[in-house]
């Protein structure tokens, strides 16, 4: 029976005085002021950066004749992606310009025989050298264009993904009508949804670290590129475009779901360990030793890893209570876990 009420006694962490007040067992340890950041959190998705997205078009009308991608396809450089035929009227200009070509080079050549023979003026040569120039430049031009490719299969210039496809074998195309569009490899882009009232508090630049939703978690880290200047009218979120570092693309596929935690700097603050703060219905509280004696304070605590920042009227010279404050009250007698 002794034994088991000496057992007791020790688990006990208030016991009374010879005074008879209670006291509580607590550790302590000091306030102290640091630089701090505290994290604000929202969910988005990879998508392609519009700067590194490139549309595929022709310069002249035609039909595709096949499609060898499918949208979210990923493809390599050199790859086939679509098969195109030139429109016969394109074809048709560019071989009327050839024709035309011939027959300006033909009239030149006549005109300078003439001319070494003194049989043609310097205005009718300057006139003849003057269509020829003309016929080259109107070759030139339908080459650039590629009317004279009655069949093409367009390859992909880069690695990249297959984001959308515009157009459908049979289709026939205006000059200049997209066929498809491809994002660059190592290119993406976050769109991370935030509370209009913590977007705010967002700024360009800001550090960003983004762990997918789903698979592994590995940390990934960005950068504020933009804070939208509306909320979105589905989600009702602040949209904030994050530039993701390129080392870390291979990673991340587009759509691929993410939640960002953006790093805003708070200056300085004084700290205290997490297990110091303590919440009721009156709001967050600390306790610190005054002399021996528990000394209740009301603070605002904000979370920061390991730490809590907090303000309030507190004595930053005193030490706070960081374990056994669950059984303080205000004035409470204290004994040290260390002593």
């Amino acid at each position: 029976m002794k034994i088991w009420l000496c057992t007791l006694l020790l688990a006990c962490p208030a016991v009374a005085h010879a005074d008879g007040q209670p006291s509580a067992l607590v550790e302590t340890a000091p306030l102290r002021k640091e630089a701090v950041t505290f994290n604000l959190s929202g969910y988005g998705t990879v998508f392609s950066d519009p700067g590194s997205t490139v549309n595929f078009s022709l310069p002249r009308s035609g039909q595709v004749t096949h499609l060898d991608v499918a949208a979210g396809q990923a493809v390599r450089r050199g790859a086939t992606l679509f098969g195109f035929a030139t429109d016969p009227v394109a074809a048709n200009g560019y071989a009327q310009a050839e024709s035309a070509l011939q027959m300006a080079q033909s009239e030149f050549e006549h005109v300078n025989r003439l001319y070494a023979k003194q049989l043609a003026t310097n205005a009718q040569l300057a006139l003849a050298k003057k269509a020829l120039s003309d016929a080259q430049s109107a070759v030139h031009a339908q080459k650039k264009l590629g009317a004279g490719i009655t069949q093409e299969a367009v390859k992909a210039s880069f690695d990249g993904v297959v984001t959308a496809l515009f157009a459908f074998p049979g289709d026939r195309l205006q000059a200049g009508k997209t066929v498809l569009q491809i994002a660059r490899r190592n290119a993406s882009t976050a769109r991370i949804g935030m509370q209009p009232e913590d977007a705010q508090k967002i700024k360009a630049g800001m550090t960003v670290w983004l762990f997918p939703v789903f698979g592994k978690p590995d940390k990934l880290q960005g950068s504020v590129r933009e804070v939208r200047g509306m909320i979105d009218p589905q989600t009702h979120l602040v949209d904030v475009i994050v530039s993701i570092g390129r080392k870390e693309d291979p990673v991340l596929l587009q759509g691929m779901k993410l939640r960002g935690e953006i790093e805003i700097p708070a200056g300085e603050a004084w700290v205290v360990p997490r297990s110091a703060v303590l919440t009721d219905g009156q709001g967050a509280y600390i306790f610190q030793d005054d002399r021996g004696r528990a000394r209740r304070v009301k603070v605002t605590a904000t979370e920061n890893g390991e730490m809590t920042a907090i303000q309030g009227k507190f004595d930053p010279g005193l030490p706070v209570i960081v374990l056994g404050n669950y059984e303080l009250q205000d004035g409470m007698r204290l004994r040290e876990g260390n002593r």
